[in-house]
């Protein structure tokens, strides 16, 4: 493969990832990594470590937290102590898709 053919390969690889960037989160829970679709296409949290996550870390990122729960991966929440936030979240989703 010549110059030129490299170059267009690596464009479409770059345009690739690029695209699963835009439209999905990576999320690494205690059980392995998986892959949630966004709820608004943009570049933040690309790749989420939640192992450790507190309820303060769910708070600063929440638009994870509803793109987790929209695709019914509720499991990824696993502390009890999220049960308030989840219902927050459970609260706004149904409020966000009445106005829809």
């Amino acid at each position: 493969m010549g110059r030129v053919g490299s170059f267009f390969f690596g464009m479409i690889v770059g345009a690739t990832l690029l695209g699963v960037a835009m439209h999905y989160h990576i999320v690494r829970g205690k059980d392995g990594i998986f892959v949630v679709p966004k709820v608004h296409n943009n570049l933040s949290d690309i790749y989420v470590d939640t192992r450790q996550f507190t309820l303060s870390d769910w708070q600063q990122h929440r638009m994870l937290a509803v793109s987790i729960l929209r695709a019914d991966r509720g499991d990824l929440l696993p502390d009890a102590s999220l049960d308030g936030f989840r219902a927050g979240v459970q609260e706004f989703i149904s409020g966000w898709l009445n106005n829809d």
